[in-house]
């Protein structure tokens, strides 16, 4: 569970120790049940997303994660949270101060499906006679910062905007619930992914036409899709941004599949708004809940 503190860290999701672990534990609960709503009441949201621009910045900046939500009253004013893998968390209030934490090591929650950072700091004194002589003063200004990143979707209730994450804070004993996003998620998307599962169920090559797994190929950088249902080529658009992503998928060709199955896997790419990502897998979500699982194609 060591963090590697080196400046190699700063490249998100890098294949350091440290994020393997963030990954593989969040991933682990990619089908976590979710309380945003049904599938079939909203559509993919395919105008750009409002935080755009405060992600570019804080990506500039070198944050990973944020998380957003209200205050412990939810008619309050709500807090940020600004995490960099490398270096330290900044959590904030709207009406309080800034509370800054050196990076602590990841450990797993308690149930092990997600992720605790645990950060305490002390005040630094100019001699030791002075701290020695107020050390039940120092003691009770430890600052501490207890961060915990589940991998169970969430709603800001602000914004109506659905997060992959819910993140529980306790910040010197007062506890906020609210909302996390991987903003470099996106990052890692590019590649050739084969799908792995489908509504909860494995999937084997000799199910489909070419005894080949369903795939998809993605290029982020010219935003389109390309891939197979297994008996039919995929073409298409795709927009990511954090871990938020817009998929438009059409077939080209036209053979003709047996049961429901290519219907509803293209509805579900339609449909998908997540994504969690780990070391070699991805999860989409519809509607913060489950859908398939990918794996990353090596040569």
């Amino acid at each position: 569970m060591d963090v590697g503190m080196s400046a190699q860290i700063k490249q998100v999701f890098s294949f350091s120790l440290s994020y393997s672990i963030i990954f593989v534990l969040l991933f682990l609960s990619g089908c976590q049940r979710t309380t945003t709503g049904s599938s079939a009441s909203r559509k993919p949201i395919k105008s750009k997303l409002t935080e755009t621009t405060d992600w570019a910045d804080k990506r500039r900046q070198g944050v990973d994660f944020i998380a957003v939500g209200t205050s412990p009253v939810a008619t309050t004013a709500g807090w940020r949270l600004d995490i960099d893998f490398s270096k330290q968390m900044l959590f904030q209030t709207l009406d309080g101060p800034e509370l800054l934490m050196p990076m602590p090591k990841p450990q797993p929650t308690g149930k092990g499906l997600g992720v605790l950072l645990d950060a305490r700091s002390t005040p630094t004194y100019a001699s030791t006679s002075r701290r020695s002589g107020t050390s039940r003063n120092s003691a009770e200004k430890v600052n501490r910062l207890k961060v915990s990143i589940e991998p169970v979707s969430c709603r800001d209730p602000l914004t109506k905007r659905d997060y992959a994450y819910t993140v529980r804070i306790d910040a010197n004993g007062k506890r906020y619930v609210g909302c996390g996003a991987f903003i470099k998620g996106s990052d890692r998307l590019n590649g050739e992914w084969l799908l792995e599962t489908f509504q909860g169920q494995r999937l084997r090559p000799d199910q489909f036409a070419d005894k080949a797994l369903p795939f998809l190929e993605i290029d982020l950088d010219n935003n389109k899709l390309s891939g197979s249902t297994g008996w039919n080529k995929i073409k298409g658009d795709i927009h990511a941004d954090g871990d938020h992503l817009t998929i438009d998928p059409k077939t080209t060709s036209h053979k003709t599949s047996p049961g429901t199955f290519e219907a509803d896997f293209l509805e579900a790419l339609r449909q998908s708004t997540l994504f969690r990502i780990g070391k070699d897998r991805l999860t989409l979500l519809v509607d913060g809940q489950y859908a398939m699982t990918l794996k990353k194609k090596t040569e």
